[in-house]
């Protein structure tokens, strides 16, 4: 059984308080090595970050390219963020090209989004995608997480989180993670295991088999 830590930006221990352990890294779509052969714990998410959303040609261009690699198991983290980065403009459309290249290759979308939720809710509305979207890091309360529940989100939570919103999140659609935090994805675990009064090894078998729809 593993523990899966869906979004980080460092590996670590290949095994942990005896479960082996799988990371799917984050990577810019220039960082990212077509040809690499990853460790089996090890897989990835390829996107651009809406912090690098102005003059994103060219980071475009390379994630057609690498997309298909069997190694990049989701297309991310790529969102909106009204508080850093370039003219939300610029943002939603290198965000559509995205999510429009996640669903040609039927890969879910791991979605970055601060202060922009009426507009993410929109874009989902309008695509009608059948991949999953999942708000990495997600941290809101409880009344949004009801909202972004009825839109079909899923949600992937780290170190901080809201705890009266986890418990509103379906248990099929929660994901954990470290993000760039130096946390252990174990305690991760522990900490939303207690908060739902799961026994952390049911909590580890759910989100496994939540995974299938990431590493089918």
């Amino acid at each position: 059984m593993y523990l899966y830590n869906i979004h980080t930006h460092k590996a670590g221990p290949e095994e942990m308080n005896g479960y082996k352990v799988q990371y799917i890294l984050n990577t810019s779509p220039g960082d990212f090595e077509d040809g690499i052969l990853a460790p089996d714990n090890i897989r990835f998410s390829c996107g651009v970050h809406p912090w690098d959303a102005e003059n994103a040609g060219g980071q475009l261009t390379r994630l057609n390219e690498v997309v298909r690699n069997k190694s990049i198991l989701a297309i991310g983290e790529a969102g909106l963020d009204k508080l850093k980065g370039p003219d939300m403009k610029i943002q939603e459309n290198v965000f559509r090209q995205q999510i429009e290249l996640a669903m040609s290759v039927n890969k879910p979308l791991i979605i970055h989004c601060v202060k922009a939720w009426d507009l993410l809710m929109a874009l989902h509305k309008e695509y009608k995608s059948d991949i999953p979207w999942i708000i990495h890091g997600y941290r809101g309360n409880a009344d949004q997480t009801k909202q972004l529940v009825r839109f079909g989100f899923k949600f992937s939570v780290g170190e901080f989180f809201n705890e009266d919103a986890i418990r509103h999140i379906p248990i099929d659609s929660l994901f954990c993670e470290t993000d760039i935090s130096e946390i252990s994805i174990c305690k991760v675990y522990e900490s939303i295991s207690l908060v739902l009064g799961l026994l952390f090894n049911q909590f580890v078998e759910i989100v496994a088999d939540n995974m299938s729809i990431i590493s089918k």
